[in-house]
């Protein structure tokens, strides 16, 4: 039988030269034990995840956005062609979120005693997965079975003790927002939870550690982009931004050097 260290190793191989749909199988593998799980760990099973689906999501929406294009030019020989790969494109996706949940729910249930932290990466896992699915089918009870693990997900975040410039506490609610905004359709709970996870952030920019500032930054670069787009969508009009541009200067670091592109954020928001 193969044991943890080997499979990770197998895992940590194939990641570095990019081989996902094989590093998937070693996933299936190691879920199927009784283990536990260090960050690194937890970050190379999202690496798998997150560039072999990732990539095939973008192009998915490339091609709806080729798709829609040749109807308005009316170019019937392209759009035909266009709508078989987004067919082929689909099943694939559907068949790698399927296995990703799987993967997710076995680590769960072999393993019911992982630490909080562990769990809300699988349950969150669940939810973001069920959402791409929901994507392409737009099926109810997709739609629920992702906003149940969202929900779990809610309740066990309270139970971590994140700071709010923690990477995984950011990347949490910043998937919470699109869910409630794609999905649910719900864009005004959408920027109310984008906008106090970012003003909270911002905020906190003392308690950033020098190796995470790059997502940091990134992440709430993210949430800002997201409420400026929301914000346009739902009319919210000038007003509301007096209110967003008055919460982002606050919380100035001693530590220059460290915000900078904090501060940044905060500055382009007031343009």
């Amino acid at each position: 039988m193969v044991d943890k260290d080997d499979l990770l190793n197998r895992c940590k191989l194939n990641d570095l030269i990019e081989n996902y749909g094989e590093m998937f199988e070693y996933l299936k593998e190691l879920s199927t034990l009784k283990i536990d799980l260090q960050m690194d760990e937890l970050d190379l099973i999202t690496r798998c995840t997150k560039c072999y689906i990732g990539h095939k999501r973008g192009q998915y929406r490339k091609i709806l956005t080729l798709i829609d294009k040749d109807k308005i030019v009316d170019n019937q020989k392209n759009f035909s062609l266009l709508e078989i790969l987004r067919k082929k494109l689909s099943e694939e996706i559907l068949q790698l979120c399927n296995k990703t949940i799987e993967i997710s729910q076995n680590f769960l249930r072999n393993n019911p005693t992982f630490p909080k932290k562990t769990q809300l990466y699988f349950t969150k896992t669940i939810a973001d997965h069920y959402r791409y699915i929901y994507e392409i089918n737009n099926k109810d009870e997709i739609k629920l079975k992702s906003k149940d693990f969202y929900e779990k997900s809610l309740q066990t975040i309270k139970e971590c003790k994140y700071t709010s410039t923690e990477t995984p506490y950011l990347t949490f609610y910043l998937n919470y927002s699109v869910f409630l905004h794609d999905t649910m359709k719900n864009t005004d709970e959408a920027i109310k939870v984008s906008k106090t996870c970012l003003y909270e952030a911002l905020k906190d920019t003392e308690e950033i550690v020098d190796n995470s500032q790059k997502d940091i930054v990134l992440l709430c670069q993210m949430l800002k982009d997201n409420i400026s787009l929301w914000k346009t969508e739902f009319n919210e009009g000038n007003n509301d931004n007096n209110i967003i541009n008055n919460n982002l200067v606050s919380g100035t670091s001693e530590n220059d050097k460290k915000n900078e592109s904090l501060n940044e954020i905060r500055t382009n928001t007031e343009k």
